[in-house]
Formats: structure tokens, sequence, C-alpha cells
């Protein structure tokens, strides 16, 4: 009854003062499909379904102990490496600069080989780009994986959102980019704003009804709610 009045409400007030009513869906503003971009067998597999991760967590990976004992040798290496190295180029002028360009050649090869080493690690490793949510997943503990060719989650932004609109078609001309649009979530009384940032350039057939979207951020994809949209 509570959301029959307000509904009502608002459809008066978008009558009186030059408002315009409008229903919208919180859209995800960035999805995607993630994968590996080698091949292997998943070893470690974090998330399911609903799961909510912040950029740079672990995902999942593949049986990947070899690649990474190798990067841990390879990183010690370097680090060694490297202290040999400034250890003698405080003495520079007392060592045979035979020996010097020997111990500069050794720490370049030592860090590069660490570098090709980390870059091998972690492409064993799925990590989260951005703050997400998984909506779906296709694969399970011990799959094969074919390189990019398998697709295994598919993930949508959590702080990036979008509101699309809906609203009368008879207010086409008077809709722009811009405009403000006041609005409440469903099952909150808050009172939010935001701008109209993209309009559709077509008119939903079935319902005869135009949109538009309005940038938000850290609303669940898949609410709705309802506002007005001020108009000049």
């Amino acid at each position: 009854m509570k959301k029959i009045l307000l509904t009502g409400l608002l459809m008066f007030q978008a009558l009186v003062a030059g408002e315009v009513y409008a229903t919208f869906d919180v859209v995800s503003d960035k999805s995607s499909e993630l994968g590996l971009s080698i091949s292997g067998v998943i070893g470690t597999l974090n998330v399911d379904v609903g799961d909510r991760l912040k950029k740079g967590d672990l995902l999942l990976s593949l049986n990947n102990a070899q690649e990474k004992n190798e990067f841990e040798i390879a990183r010690k290496n370097a680090e060694h490496s490297v202290k040999t190295y400034d250890r003698y180029a405080k003495i520079a002028d007392v060592i045979d600069k035979e020996k010097m360009e020997n111990y500069l050649y050794d720490r370049d090869i030592a860090l590069l080989t660490a570098k090709n080493k980390e870059i091998i690690f972690k492409k064993t490793e799925l990590r989260a780009p951005y703050d997400l949510v998984v909506t779906k997943k296709s694969t399970e503990l011990g799959n094969i994986v074919l390189g990019s060719q398998t697709k295994l989650l598919t993930v949508a932004s959590t702080h990036d959102v979008k509101l699309v609109l809906k609203f009368d078609e008879k207010y086409w001309t008077k809709i722009k980019v811009g405009q403000k649009f006041t609005y409440k979530v469903d099952g909150n009384d808050k009172v939010y704003e935001g701008v109209i940032s993209k309009l559709y350039p077509t008119i939903i057939a079935s319902t005869r009804e135009m949109q538009a979207e309005v940038k938000a951020m850290d609303f669940m994809p898949g609410l709705f709610g309802n506002g007005t949209i001020t108009v000049d």
C-alpha cells in the first residue's frame, strides 16, 4: 500500500511541477567474460556465483607449483645479483673494469630472468580486474583450460552502475542530457539525485516508452525504483 501511495505521489508531482515520472532498473555499467591466455588445469577456484570481490583478489589459478617455484628462484637470484653488484660498485675504482662489467651483466640478466618468470607465473592466475560480482561460473576445480578459447567466469562491476530509465514517449522533446533525476530505489527510503547522461534514440514499440541513462554507484544490479526528471 505504501509503495502504491508513493508511486501515486511521484506521478502527481510530475504533473504539477514540470517533472516527468520515470521508472528504472539498476544495470551494471561494466561486465566482462574472464579467461586465461595459457592452457592448464584449474588448481584453485576461490569463487562462486554471487561472490563479491575487490580489484586484485585472486579468483582462480591453474596448477602452477612449477611456475611459482621457478619465479621464486629467479627472484632470489636477482636479489643476490643486485646486492653483489651494489657491493662492488662502491669500490669500483679498485676493481678490474672487466669484472665490473661482468657483475653488471649478471645483474641485468638475473633481473630480466626474474621479470620473465614473474610474467609466466602471473599468467597462471586470474585476478579481479575491478570490484565485481560473479554472475556466471563456467568452470570447476580440475577442469582443463584451453587458453583464451575457454571462458571461465562472467562478472559485473559492483561499483559503477547505471539506471536505465523508462518514461512516456510524449516527453521526447522535453527530456535532455544534463537534466536532474530525483529518485528512490525500491526497499530504501533515501532520496538520491543524478543527471541524465544518455538518451536512447529509439522507442520501445510494445510500451511506447523512451529510455535514458543516469550514472550511479554502489547499487546492486537488478534493483529497480522510480523518480522524476526535472524538465524546463
